[in-house]
This record gives structure tokens, C-alpha cells and sequence, in this order.
């Protein structure tokens, strides 16, 4: 019971981060604030890189992530290209695209530096192209997939006993809840 509300949102961050092969010395650019962005940011905090970027467009999210993440950089998706193409390398060494929204695959791709690695997290609701002629000579590698909880082991350590007094909470977003977690206490 417990690995059904784990192979969530958190597996998901954890596996996106895990297989975006990210180094002390990357900037990382996330794409999506939401409760799989807000995760996988968390999960690519663990790897220690020298940057992380989120880029995300509610003013509520970007807020929520100033004030509890201040060492993260955040962007609105209208000047994410240019702040990330300001970047020494001329763009982010990893970007997971987690929102998955209509122009999203296009400005993670567009947001890469040369040889970057693209991590596609989101699921699209329509196909997305890969604008090979405009894509030609950034040599990207792009990984995707869906999560599979194979790390399940690793992040469920938590009992879910106070569960039954989460749920209402959640159901009512009262004071802006967007996923609820349960801490050992």
C-alpha cells in the first residue's frame, strides 16, 4: 500500500534525476514547478550541481520556491531562453522538461547548451516534433520514459499512519496545498 503513493511524484523526480547523469558542475534547468517539478528539483538537489534554474509560470509557485528555496534561480517561461542562453555555456547542461505543457519540449530543447542531455519527464496530451534542421548541430541526447519505480526501496522509508488526516486537506488545497507529504513524527 504504502509504494502506491510513493511511485508518484516522487519516484518520478527521483528517477528523472537519477537518469539525467547530472554532475557537481552542471546547471540545471527544471521546466515546471509543479508537484513532479517541486520533487525532481529536490531530487537534483541531491546531486549537488552548481546551479539549478526552475522555470515556471504561476506567480504563486514561483513564490513558493523563492521563499523556500532561495539558492534556486526562478523564471518565467517568457525569459527562461534568454537567461539560460546568457549562461556561460551558452545554455543549461541538463534541462528536465516535467511541465509538459504546449511550448514546453520546445524550450527545453531550445534551452540546452551543445551537447546537453534533454530529460522528458512531462506527458504531452499531442505528439511533439523534433525540429531536426533547427535541432542540427546541438547534438543532444534525450532520455525519456515512464517512471518505474525501481527506486521505490530507496525513498519509501516513511510510515503513512496520520494517512486518513492528509486526504481532506489535500482535497481542499486550503492554503495553496499542492501534494501532501507524510513526515515520521
Amino acid at each position: 500500500r504504502q509504494a502506491l503513493f510513493v511511485g508518484d511524484v516522487l519516484a518520478t523526480g527521483f528517477w528523472a534525476a537519477r537518469i539525467s547523469e547530472i554532475k557537481e558542475d552542471d546547471t540545471v534547468l527544471i521546466i515546471g514547478g509543479g508537484p513532479t517539478g517541486i520533487c525532481t528539483m529536490l531530487c537534483v538537489m541531491l546531486k549537488n550541481p552548481k546551479k539549478i534554474i526552475l522555470c515556471e509560470k504561476s506567480p504563486s509557485r514561483q513564490e513558493f520556491i523563492r521563499k523556500n528555496y532561495p539558492s534556486v534561480e526562478v523564471v518565467a517561461p517568457e525569459e527562461c531562453l534568454q537567461v539560460v542562453q546568457g549562461l556561460e555555456r551558452g545554455g543549461a547542461d541538463i534541462v528536465l522538461e516535467v511541465a509538459g505543457a504546449n511550448d514546453t519540449f520546445q524550450l527545453a530543447w531550445q534551452c540546452a547548451r551543445p551537447n546537453a542531455i534533454v530529460t522528458v519527464v512531462a506527458l504531452y496530451d499531442r505528439r511533439q516534433t523534433l525540429p531536426l534542421p533547427q535541432m542540427y548541430g546541438k547534438n543532444l541526447t534525450f532520455k525519456t520514459g515512464g517512471v518505474d519505480g525501481c527506486d521505490c526501496a530507496e525513498i519509501l522509508t516513511l510510515p503513512l499512519s496520520p494517512i486518513d488526516a492528509a486526504f481532506p486537506l489535500f482535497e481542499s488545497q486550503e492554503g495553496g496545498v499542492m501534494k501532501i507529504a507524510i513526515e515520521n513524527c
